[in-house]
């Protein structure tokens, strides 16, 4: 069982918890994080460029001029050809889907591989709870110093008033736990969570 120090929101030790092996001492493998991060990425892309080809370019078909003796190229037709300037693009580009399927059990065996190894360096702190009194990022810069870091991935189940406080800071993003993924936590050198998050994350990776 991994032991882990739990804090308060001022940064003081207020108790341990043990957490499942998979969780945080899984087997770290780098490449699925490269993996999982290039299917993330894929699926965010839009898929929208489009060009016009040959046939969709507008104007005449008729024949611009006679096939011989005029010392040029012979054109079949008035319409723009790749070759000619503002013509329709040749395999041109069309919208398109580059989302792509990626197994479960790959993507958990992602995810526990980033955890253990943000574990492994001590990046990862666990609160007993978030729970602010108001929305102000005053709250967060406080937070940052007392546990002298300087940015972070702050994960929770839905507290709107710590969304609120992170959003126009910097150094820090908020996502619910539901959205936890591999390349947010690659981004953030530090992992923020509470005692249920990573409870419910931990049921989440064992089943």
């Amino acid at each position: 069982m991994a032991m882990i120090d739990i804090y308060d929101f001022l940064g003081k030790k207020v108790s341990q918890e043990n957490f499942d092996d998979a969780l945080f001492l899984a087997e770290i493998k780098p490449y699925l994080h490269t993996e999982v991060v290039s299917w993330q990425r894929a699926s965010r892309r839009s898929g929208t460029q489009s060009a016009l080809t040959k046939s969709e370019v507008t104007g005449s078909t008729k024949k611009p001029f006679a096939q011989k003796g005029r010392g040029m190229a012979r054109q079949g037709s008035a319409r723009k050809n790749p070759h000619q300037i503002g013509g329709g693009v040749a395999f041109a580009p069309k919208p398109r889907d580059y989302s792509y399927a990626m197994p479960k059990s790959k993507k958990r065996a992602a995810l526990a591989s980033v955890l253990s190894a943000r574990f492994s360096t001590g990046s990862i702190k666990v609160l007993d709870k978030a729970e602010l009194a108001a929305p102000k990022i005053k709250s967060m810069v406080e937070f940052l110093k007392n546990f002298n870091i300087d940015s972070c991935l702050f994960v929770d189940f839905k507290n709107n008033n710590l969304r609120l406080s992170s959003r126009n800071h910097p150094d820090i993003k908020y996502i619910q736990l539901q959205g936890i993924n591999v390349e947010d936590i690659l981004r953030f050198p530090n992992l923020v969570m509470t005692v249920d998050a990573v409870r419910d994350l931990e049921k989440r990776l064992i089943a």
